[in-house]
């Protein structure tokens, strides 16, 4: 119940006292809703009945239990007593829809998936939308995934034209990269990071910057990998063999280098960990494309282990990892 699936903005407790005195009287509820990824259980919808049960004393609640991660519970949730059960307030419906609007992947849904989603009307939503791009001083946003869950370029919807969006897509980049570096966070100004280095991001990722075949990297590597993965500039460094114990293997070459659209890259990269892996797999990264990339495994519960002998990129990586205020620490 304490994993960021509560849909509400708060819980009443004459709600939750009215309900505990009808289940006193033997009055039936309809079950809750729980996700469970294999280890944990995600309380999706029906809280006001689980604390009405607590407040019994009851040790058991009736549920409808279905596969899926913590995310999954949160997609459920912003879409909850839409229809049925507790009336949800205005505010009820603007926390749900700021918890997709705020997310890295949702908030590239269109306004009309994100309504259809959380239950609202699409002015409701393109009225926040605009409320957080003014707060957060972000105008760069040109892609939406649209309700069949392709992305659409809305780039042309300000009277940009597709000639104007190529020739400054690089440049939007390297602005986007330096906004964060100037960022009054004090963790983005202090992280500075020199070949040799090795940094634990959270609980569970580790940044090497170097080489892969350097020996304080190798002693990192857990036995069991389930997804190896490598990025090579050029073609003559294509693996000529992969670490024991490797159960996938994702290898990416491209001809565009640099210019390359990393939001594309990501979508790419996305869709063969979720293709490839489970929770609490070990993903090992050999250089590291995109700085944001230790966010997407966080995500999606990876381990992942990097190696990036680019000082430069492995600051970019601490820089957008301080982003979402989770704890980094120089070994």
């Amino acid at each position: 119940m304490d994993g960021g699936t509560q849909p509400r903005s708060q819980l009443f407790k004459e709600v939750v006292a009215e309900y505990a005195e009808d289940m006193k009287q033997g009055a039936n509820f309809p079950p809750v809703t729980i996700y469970y990824d294999g280890e944990e259980y995600w309380l999706a919808d029906g809280f006001h009945r689980v604390r009405a049960k607590e407040a019994i004393e009851a040790t058991e609640v009736t549920a409808e239990v279905h596969l899926g991660t913590q995310r999954d519970a949160v997609l459920y949730a912003v879409g909850a007593n839409a229809a049925h059960g507790l009336r949800r307030t205005n505010a009820d419906k603007r926390r749900s829809v700021e918890r997709l609007l705020r997310d890295h992947e949702w908030s590239l849904w269109s306004d009309n998936a994100i309504s259809k989603k959380c239950g609202v009307s699409n002015t409701f939503v393109g009225k926040i939308r605009n409320e957080l791009m003014l707060t957060n001083n972000d105008n760069t946003a040109t892609l939406r995934r649209g309700i069949d869950n392709r992305l659409i370029d809305t780039s042309k919807i300000g009277g940009k034209s597709l000639q104007d969006t190529k020739d400054t897509t690089k440049r939007q980049r390297k602005k986007k990269q330096a906004s964060k570096i100037t960022s009054p966070t004090p963790l983005v100004q202090s992280k500075e990071v020199v070949r040799g280095d090795t940094w634990k991001l959270g609980k569970s990722h580790y940044l090497f910057c170097g080489d892969s075949s350097s020996k304080k990297f190798q002693k990192l590597i857990p036995s069991e990998i389930g997804l190896f993965m490598i990025f090579i500039d050029t073609k003559e460094h294509w693996p000529q063999f992969l670490p024991e114990n490797t159960m996938n293997a994702f290898c990416f070459y491209s001809s565009y280098g640099e210019d390359i659209d990393l939001r594309n890259l990501r979508q790419i990269i996305e869709n063969c960990l979720a293709t490839t892996t489970d929770a609490d797999d070990t993903v090992i990264m050999i250089n590291l494309p995109d700085p944001s990339l230790f966010i997407l495994m966080e995500s999606l519960y990876c381990p992942c282990y990097c190696a990036e002998p680019d000082p430069q990129r492995c600051t970019d990586a601490l820089t957008a990892w301080a982003a979402i205020n989770q704890p980094v620490k120089k070994l």
